[in-house]
């Protein structure tokens, strides 16, 4: 990749596509990034990468530095609302200052395709979101593919699901050993190391042809309280209490019963196959220690 390559939303995942970029022999000082506070910043630039604070719901941005650029956006929605306002305010301010990057490799999630009632899901699967993380999340993969429809750039969608690594275990939660649901009372979920999704974000922006949705996944769905207890036993920690799903209306917090109310199992077949991917971490047994 000779472009200047730009990463908005430079954290674990942004330093992550960073680190590997610089293996493969990218120079640290042609990337860009941009973060959203200064702990951020200060990560990165031990990697040796500049990286800028920047607010993206503030107005007045300036976006020159993505004119032909490979971008990396793994910027999350604002948390309220049906609509992506912050991806609405970038391509707003890239439309405005007639920027173009050359390719756009956009982080969305698995949970634009609801609740499949455990059912294997490949990206034909309709999207059909029930929360409003997922709405937004959707809103933001069509305001990006047509906008670069629309201005010849170059789009790619990667749809994420649980983003894992031993440096981002929940050590809080294991720690206070918050309970878990009964593992056959549970949905299926699904899992990538925080490596192997820098790896493919990286394939896909150097081989994934524009408006291409990947499925961004270790392959390998599973419960939740299977994880969450290999998660503390990963730390030392003793197992977890376990609890039924009616106790855990009562005990678990609002995020966590929404993703329990969802199942699904997420095929990776279409990226693995077209964007040669080799998983690192196909096991998250084995990706919890790294």
């Amino acid at each position: 990749m000779n472009a200047r390559t730009v990463v908005f939303g430079c954290g674990d995942v942004g330093r992550r596509i960073c680190r590997l970029l610089s293996k493969q022999g990218t120079s640290l000082s042609s990337i860009q990034g941009y973060v959203n506070t200064e702990e951020s910043r200060l990560e990165a630039a031990k990697l040796g990468v500049h990286c800028d604070v920047l607010d993206l719901d503030e107005p007045n941005l300036e976006l020159s530095v993505c004119e032909r650029a490979n971008l990396f956006y793994t910027v999350a929605p604002q948390k309220e609302g049906l609509q992506d306002l912050r991806s609405k305010r970038v391509i707003d301010t890239f439309r405005a200052q007639s920027v173009h990057p050359k390719k756009v490799v956009l982080i969305s999630t698995t949970g634009v395709y609801g609740d499949c009632n455990g059912n294997w899901v490949s990206e034909a699967t309709p999207t059909k979101p029930k929360t409003e993380r997922g709405k937004r999340r959707l809103d933001s993969e069509q305001q990006w593919l047509a906008w670069g429809m629309s201005e010849n750039v170059d789009i790619v969608i990667l749809r994420v699901p649980g983003i894992y690594a031993y440096s981002r275990l929940p050590r809080a939660r294991l720690e206070k050993a918050t309970p878990v649901v009964l593992e056959q009372a549970c949905g299926f979920t699904n899992r990538i190391h925080a490596d192997d999704l820098a790896n493919m974000c990286i394939q896909a922006m150097k081989k994934a042809e524009t408006g291409k949705i990947y499925n961004a996944t270790d392959g390998q769905p599973g419960k939740i309280s299977e994880y969450l207890q290999a998660a503390a036993k990963a730390l030392g920690l003793p197992p977890l209490p376990e609890i039924s799903m009616d106790e855990a209306k009562s005990q678990l917090s609002a995020g966590m019963l929404s993703y329990l109310n969802e199942s699904r199992k997420i095929s990776n077949q279409k990226i693995v196959e077209e964007l040669d991917i080799q998983l690192a971490y196909p096991d998250f047994r084995v990706g919890l220690l790294n």
